[in-house]
C-alpha cells in the first residue's frame, strides 16, 4: 500500500493505493493520520478509489483514524469508496460513523454533496436489506 498527500482547498487528501489489509498497512495509515493531526490538519480526506480491499485490521485503522482526527477537533472523510468497501461499511453499520462522498472534490467542499442533490431511486431489494439491518 502507498499513501500520497496533497492539498485540495483546506483539506489534506490522502490518496491511498493498494489494499488496506494487515498490520503493516494499518500502521502506515494510522501513522500518517496522526502525523497530520499533530501538524494541525483538521480536515482529512481519505481517497479510497484505488483501494481494492479492506480487511478487519484495515477497517480498525479507519475507525482509529476517525477517532484520532475527531479528538484533534477535526473531521475524517472517506471519498470515492469502491462498491466493495461501501458494502463493508454498510454491513458493519459504520456508515453512521463515516462521512462518505462520491469524489475527493465533493469531500473537500468543491462541489455539492450527493446527499444535497436529488436522490437516486433505491431498489426494493436494497430497501428490504436496509430495513433488516
Amino acid at each position: 500500500m502507498r499513501i500520497t498527500e496533497r492539498q485540495v482547498g483546506e483539506a489534506t487528501v490522502l490518496d491511498v493505493r493498494g489494499a488496506l489489509v494487515g498490520y503493516k498497512s494499518a500502521e502506515m495509515f494510522d501513522e500518517t493520520v496522526r502525523r497530520l493531526c499533530r501538524g494541525g490538519s483538521t480536515e482529512i480526506v481519505a481517497n479510497l478509489a484505488r483501494v481494492p480491499a479492506v480487511d478487519l485490521v484495515g477497517l480498525g485503522a479507519l475507525v482509529a483514524a476517525h477517532r484520532a482526527v475527531r479528538e484533534a477537533k477535526g473531521v475524517l472523510k472517506l471519498a470515492a469508496i469502491t462498491r466493495r468497501i461501501h458494502d463493508l461499511v454498510v454491513i458493519t453499520r459504520l456508515l453512521t460513523v463515516f462521512d462518505t462522498y462520491d469524489s475527493v472534490e465533493e469531500a473537500a467542499g468543491r462541489e455539492p454533496r450527493a446527499a444535497d442533490r436529488s436522490p437516486a431511486p433505491v431498489s426494493a431489494g436494497i430497501q428490504n436489506f436496509l430495513r433488516r439491518a
